[in-house]
């Protein structure tokens, strides 16, 4: 059976990128030793023939759901956006989730809405975690930050913002990109953080979640008015969120020195072997259940 990954072409993306989508599909197509083709995230419902195909990330951004029943899915790193709950948790969406119980969520957020829902789950974690540790190199001298906007970057040290590279990997704004490309773009990015990275400072899951795999000391900053955000709880289960309120009477006050001394800007890298093992090792269950589901016992070679 042939093996697709997700792609973000169509719809938005042709006019807007999010790198950190493709960054999930580079680590799925990591854990699938590669793939025959790539099916667009907003399409699968169209999809013309039979394959396997990663249903990891994001979903979704248009009412295109549930997938063609040619594809067997492999439901590992799922996350539902809360606005399209009643489109993925339609009656048409819930009895295809339940062909393939159970589902794998990327964050306990997902989790609980498919258990509402009567859907068996589990927490499953995200794909990227499985990116492999970087190599030592004399380059890694720079602080990124990745994704803060310009409030939350008051908290941050003067001379850490002064020296650093400033990157917004979510919002990459040129036209008619192909999807080739923006795999490529996403690749050298995480080839430029591993190799000369020291510290990055993000409130971007897909670039903390790979950079802690890679070795890098991260600090993760998120607004405290948004504390009940499951999409990034699942980075608080491996090193602290940093909530930071936007208030304009902290600006106005001069807080913000109080809040940056709350915050390691110093961190070690996290070991996370034992749970990048333990998550490639349930990716690869996920895959076996799918083929097994769809009568098959092997994918194709890559």
């Amino acid at each position: 059976m042939k093996k697709y990954a997700l792609e973000y072409s169509g719809y938005k993306f042709d006019y807007f990128s999010n790198l950190g989508d493709e960054i999930q599909t580079l680590a799925a197509v990591r854990l699938l030793n590669g793939v025959d083709g790539y099916i667009g995230r907003e399409a699968l419902n169209a999809w013309n023939g039979l394959g396997l195909v990663s249903l990891n990330g994001f979903f979704m951004g248009s009412g295109n759901w549930p997938p063609s029943p040619g594809l067997a899915p492999v439901f590992f790193s799922f996350h539902i956006n809360k606005a399209y709950e009643s489109v993925i948790c339609s009656p048409a969406g819930l009895d295809y989730l339940r062909r393939h119980e159970p589902i794998g969520c990327r964050d306990r957020g997902t989790l609980s809405i498919l258990e509402k829902h009567g859907i068996k789950a589990f927490y499953s974690r995200c794909v990227t975690l499985t990116l492999p540790p970087r190599e030592p190199s004399p380059e890694a001298r720079e602080v990124f930050i990745v994704g803060v906007d310009k409030e939350l970057e008051q908290v941050i040290p003067r001379a850490l913002r002064k020296e650093a590279v400033k990157i917004n990997q979510s919002s990459v704004r040129l036209p008619l990109l192909s999807c080739e490309l923006k795999r490529e773009m996403a690749q050298q990015l995480l080839d430029g953080y591993a190799r000369r990275a020291k510290l990055v400072i993000t409130s971007k899951i897909h670039c903390a979640m790979p950079c802690i795999a890679m070795g890098i000391p991260v600090v993760f900053l998120y607004p405290k008015e948004k504390l009940n955000d499951y999409r990034v709880h699942l980075v608080g289960d491996i090193l602290p969120i940093n909530y930071v309120p936007r208030s304009s009477l902290i600006r106005r006050l001069g807080l913000q020195k109080l809040l940056t001394k709350k915050i390691d800007w110093s961190p070690q890298a996290v070991n996370i072997e034992a749970i990048k093992e333990e998550v490639a090792r349930g990716y690869a269950e996920a895959v076996a259940r799918a083929l097994q589901a769809a009568g098959h016992s092997t994918v194709s070679s890559q």
